[in-house]
């Protein structure tokens, strides 16, 4: 057992902890969600401007270390004609495209409904954005399970 500490390994735990700090949160957002649906309409806007903040201040930028970490692995090990890399990477950017959009409209849309006192726009867009929820936690399972297993 040698216990010199490779790049390798130090930019391999850096990329694994990014995926935690950035999608860490969003598993929980379907139980988050359903318990700020139950608070009074008016009280509901903070939790979706927090929701905003962190994809703004956390997830968004740590994206970017996730990719430039992921580049360094897989130039590093020469993994770049694995099947399973170029999926995971493209899997991220679609990820990253859908917090951008879709999910950063929902919760912009939440914003507004919960603000603006309107119960009936803010069903509409909570089960819009429980959907694209739902729809990237199945990407994002799907990317780890491609990075852990490497089927291809």
């Amino acid at each position: 057992m040698s216990a010199a500490i490779r790049l390798y390994d130090v930019v391999l735990w850096i990329h694994i902890t990014a995926v935690v700090a950035a999608f860490g949160a969003l598993f929980a957002y379907p139980i988050f969600l359903a318990v700020n649906a139950r608070a009074p309409l008016a009280q509901r806007a903070g939790f979706h401007h927090a929701q905003i903040a962190f994809s703004k201040r956390v997830t968004g930028p740590v994206i970017g270390v996730i990719l430039l970490a992921g580049i360094y692995l897989a130039t590093d090990a020469e993994l770049w004609d694995e099947a399973w890399v170029g999926i995971s990477l493209l899997l991220l950017f679609v990820i990253a495209g859908l917090g951008a959009t879709v999910l950063r409209r929902g919760e912009e849309a939440l914003v507004a409904a919960s603000e603006g006192g309107d119960e009936p726009a803010y069903g509409v867009a909570l089960a819009t954005a429980r959907t694209w929820t739902f729809v990237t936690l199945v990407l994002l399972v799907i990317t780890i399970f491609f990075m852990s297993v490497k089927p291809f």
